[in-house]
């Protein structure tokens, strides 16, 4: 067999170099997926309020809101590898089981991102 063929899709190897490489943006997707799905089921209301209280939290006080994110993100990368394993499959529990607890880091991230913007912006008039 000739190997001039193209490929056809992604290898597990590639995926694992992928999932090493970016492992907290994969865990957070992973639990952004689970918490929409289990919050259409179960906790519908409280995923709308609780991103709603995180995004006005971050507009508030989005200097405590990047102490905490950095605090937990800190801890997060010190911590040995099958540790960091662990935590992340804790959080893909969370997520299941209390799913308005992404959505309330979601919020309060957007209304920090938000504020910032709004410093940051230059006025044109």
């Amino acid at each position: 067999m000739s190997n001039d063929k193209p490929k056809d899709g992604i290898s597990v190897k590639e995926i694992e170099n992928f999932a090493k490489k970016f492992r907290f943006e994969v865990f957070f997707c992973l639990s952004l997926i689970l918490a929409c799905f289990f919050s259409f089921v179960f906790f519908t209301a409280w995923s709308i309020i609780l991103s709603a209280v995180g995004g006005i939290a971050g507009l508030l006080v989005p200097a405590k809101v990047e102490k905490i994110a950095r605090k937990m993100h800190s801890f997060c990368a010190k911590q040995e590898q099958i540790t960091q394993l662990v935590l992340g499959i804790v959080l893909l529990v969370l997520s299941i089981f209390l799913p308005f607890l992404p959505f309330l880091l979601l919020g309060a991230a957007g209304g920090k991102y938000i504020q910032e913007l709004k410093s940051s912006a230059i006025d044109l008039s």
